[in-house]
């Protein structure tokens, strides 16, 4: 855990720094001074080409008092400042500090008195604050009129508040590289934002979504409603495709695996529930209607044809891709009891039924033809977010850069506030709760890689092919931002109207204008990637 010192001191011998720095084993993060450099994006920093650099080609420069800054690329997505601190600005700095701690210093045999004050050597007021307590002004001191001339060699490609600085060799004081005349060193790491690197160029991607066919789809809604006000009756004979049935299972590794349970579904929309039989005891079952769900291969044949009490023993294999199950890609031992059995009497069509066809509709004639349309409609809409998901994984499936840990936390804060309900009212910096937004990404570490990744593909194809949005379409969405952030109040609890110098400016327009570029990049693959319409059989 870091520790944030203010007005205390380190037991170790290399620093003690205060307020401006967080501590852990020498390194510490200054306290964002990118962001106040430049207002925070999201995502908006431009990507950088990330061609290796080597320590003979590192970039290097000076600034004042003779400070040498070389910037090396630590990976794809980090760059590292070193930056060499002369030990004669050292020495500068250690007299203005030791001057400035002795002010309030009082010493037996040295007079205190504003008008005449006698010189007390620089030795005894080390002694007397001490040596610990001295040399965490000076660290600090050092890197406060140095860290900005660092950061300023990246400024325009370095994420904000990614930055973290590292002493140099902690075995040595300030005061040892004073005396021996040697530099003193710290660096500073930032993230940046990669030129993105693709497994399969964008432009050659292909997706397949599945495509419904609208008439078969309402007939599946007119069986499903009339099944739901008709009748049932048990019946006693073997299971067939007009029934349906509660089945009770258990998931088994096979003896050659060790055996032991597997927790998973009978199937992808085969809800599980725990059924209670006649003597009280639960069990994992589902209620399985042919005519409504599917299977794992192999279960729906063995279900044909047994009696309510039956049970079987069958093999069945786990595929790789299905996702509820505990273990996946493996053959397993499927244990079913037919635990009720029922027929389904439908309910006749009458006009009863014409407004769970569709909305308003009073007689039966009415609602089929306009309960087509409305699920043609919906289906349509289904389709589109069926069809922008499917690119969106395809981009960040392609995306094989390395992910920058400041990329991730910032996916993890939008996507965390997204999920909240729009009335809640949160008005804190979700951002400053560290603890809640890691949490988030532990809980779903997989979705917001993947948001991560397809972000910074679309952002980078928004880029290769010029996308741009103007100005009108970004300006009545930045404006209803600005207008439903809370107003700072005077003393009389009036709002105080703030002048915005330059809109485009802001962290409202860019990242409007980052967002809606990322939109039109996906509608771009929409029209210009492959897309295979599968009907389902």
């Amino acid at each position: 855990t870091f520790l944030t010192y203010k007005n205390t001191f380190s037991s170790r011998n290399h620093l003690a720094l205060q307020s401006n720095f967080v501590i852990n084993s020498g390194r510490c993060r200054v306290q964002p001074y990118l962001a106040k450099m430049r207002r925070h994006l999201p995502l908006g920093v431009k990507a950088v080409d990330s061609t290796p650099i080597t320590e003979n080609e590192a970039k290097k420069s000076s600034s004042k008092n003779g400070v040498e800054i070389s910037t090396n690329e630590v990976s794809e997505s980090k760059l590292r400042m070193e930056v060499v601190l002369p030990s004669d600005f050292c020495k500068k700095i250690l007299n203005k500090q030791v001057k400035k701690l002795g002010e309030n210093v009082t010493i037996p045999g040295f007079r205190k008195n504003l008008k005449k004050k006698t010189k007390i050597p620089q030795d005894l007021i080390i002694g007397t604050i001490g040596r610990q307590r001295v040399e965490a002004s000076v660290v600090e001191e050092l890197i406060q009129s140095t860290v900005w001339d660092a950061l300023n060699e990246v400024k325009d490609i370095a994420l904000p508040k990614s930055e973290e600085i590292s002493l140099g060799d902690r075995t040595r004081s300030v005061f040892d590289h004073i005396q021996t005349k040697d530099p003193y060193k710290y660096t500073v790491t930032v993230e940046i934002i990669p030129k993105v690197r693709w497994a399969k160029q964008y432009k050659d991607l292909t997706v397949a979504i599945e495509s419904l066919d609208a008439d078969k789809e309402f007939q599946k809604k007119i069986l499903r409603i009339r099944k739901r006000f008709g009748e049932e009756e048990i019946v006693d004979r073997g299971f067939t495709e007009e029934d349906f049935a509660i089945v009770s299972y258990t998931f088994q590794k096979l003896p050659e695996d060790g055996g032991g349970p597997i927790y998973a579904s009978l199937g992808v929309d085969a809800p599980m529930f725990m059924h209670r039989r006649d003597d009280g005891t639960e069990v994992r079952a589902v209620k399985y209607d042919p005519q409504e769900h599917s299977l794992l291969p192999g279960i729906h044949e063995a279900l044909l044809g047994m009696k309510e009490g039956d049970k079987k023993e069958i093999r069945v294999s786990i595929p790789e891709d299905f996702e509820l199950s505990s273990v996946t890609g493996v053959d397993a031992v499927l244990k079913l009891q037919l635990e009720d059995l029922r027929h389904q009497i439908l309910k006749p069509m009458e006009d009863g039924l014409a407004p769970w066809l569709a909305s308003g509709a009073t007689n039966i004639d009415e609602a089929m033809t306009r309960g087509l349309d409305e699920l043609k409609t919906e289906l349509k809409q289904r389709e589109d977010e069926a069809l922008k998901d499917a690119i969106t994984n395809a981009v960040a499936t392609n995306v094989i850069n390395e992910i920058p840990k400041r990329v991730l936390y910032q996916t993890a804060v939008q996507l965390y506030m997204d999920s909240l309900p729009k009335n809640r009212g949160m008005t804190h910096d979700i951002e400053s709760a560290p603890t809640l937004v890691e949490r988030y990404i532990n809980q779903n570490q997989r979705k917001v890689e993947t948001t991560a990744r397809a972000r910074m593909g679309l952002r980078a194809i928004a880029d290769a092919e010029s996308i741009e949005v103007p100005d009108d379409e970004i300006q009545p969405i930045v404006d209803r931002i600005i207008a439903s952030q809370p107003k700072r109040k005077d003393e009389n609890g009036n709002p105080i109207e703030e002048e915005i110098p330059d809109i485009k400016e802001t962290k409202e327009w860019k990242n409007t204008k980052y967002s809606l570029e990322m939109d039109k990049a996906l509608e771009w693959l929409k029209d210009n990637i492959t897309i295979d319409r599968v009907s389902r059989s």
